[in-house]
């Protein structure tokens, strides 16, 4: 059996005509699918039920897999899991895209077992791509606010330079990798720990980082001055911006552990975490 798993409420809440869409194209590969919608159900009940030869097919992007992999237990069952990648945040999804496809679709056992951890508020997530800590946390808080209010349009590059040109103040910021301290940082615009190389639609914020390698990547943007820090955010694009290391911090290890001197935002996968003063994210 091959299901395909959706979110009805994405794509505002018409996420049950994508659905339909994919799984027209899915037979067209060959591939007959039951539509399963992931927030009618319990996910770890429906895993159980699975059998060996049965494929699970996720319909989405980033929000779909870090939804799926908090809801199931990190034993996965003996199918096949698959990425169909949609919607607009696919960070994952250009960070593989060149490894082997099938028929268009992610291969995902791999990368969605023994997935880093990161602990924040007393509770702790799994987590697919990274932690936004910092200016990209408090640019997804203004990002819900704004999708709250009813607003479509939503320009995150648009609100990174309105919060950096405008609200937001840097940090100062301390860390530790592997329970070593690194220092304190001042005027930290962002702190991020990384399982893969992007995030935030295409920034390419750790350009070295490799999935399933045993370490994750703190990356940290600090010192500039508002101004300076604007210039420098188009090479974060392009990874570049690690060439600059009076003003980049890179450092990997298995545990991560940032604490900022005032509460800021914090992201997981685009998951928003609000008044956040410190994190810990570690692979076991």
């Amino acid at each position: 059996m091959n299901y395909l798993v959706y979110n009805k409420l994405a794509d505002n809440s018409h996420g049950e005509e994508g659905a339909k869409a994919a799984s027209e194209e899915l037979k067209g590969k060959g591939y007959e699918t039951e539509l399963v919608s992931s927030v009618d159900i319990d996910l770890k009940e429906f895993l159980a039920k699975t059998k060996k030869g049965d494929k699970v097919i996720l319909l989405g992007g980033d929000g779909t897999l870090n939804y799926f992999v908090n809801h199931i237990d990190e034993k996965l069952p003996p199918v096949e899991f698959f990425l169909f990648p949609s919607g607009t945040g696919n960070d994952f999804y250009n960070d593989v895209k060149d490894d082997e496809l099938v028929d268009g679709m992610v291969p995902l056992n791999q990368y969605i077992t023994n997935l880093p951890k990161v602990e924040v508020k007393g509770k702790t997530y799994r987590f697919i791509n990274g932690i936004g800590y910092g200016i990209d946390g408090e640019c997804c808080v203004k990002a819900e606010e704004m999708k709250a209010a009813g607003e479509s349009e939503i320009n995150y590059g648009s609100i990174t330079v309105k919060l950096l040109m405008g609200p937001y103040k840097p940090r100062v910021a301390k860390c530790k990798v592997d329970g070593v301290e690194v220092g304190e940082l001042k005027k930290v615009y962002l702190a991020s720990a990384m399982n893969g190389r992007y995030y935030g639609g295409g920034m390419n914020i750790a350009p070295e980082q490799k999935r399933n390698s045993g370490l994750l990547s703190l990356v940290m943007i600090h010192g500039k001055g508002k101004l300076g820090t604007l210039l420098m955010f188009p090479k974060l694009f392009k990874g570049t911006h690690v060439k600059m290391k009076k003003n980049t911090f890179v450092k990997q290890g298995r545990l991560i552990e940032v604490e900022f001197d005032r509460p800021c935002g914090l992201q997981i996968d685009g998951e928003v975490i609000r008044d956040v003063t410190s994190y810990k994210a570690y692979i076991d």
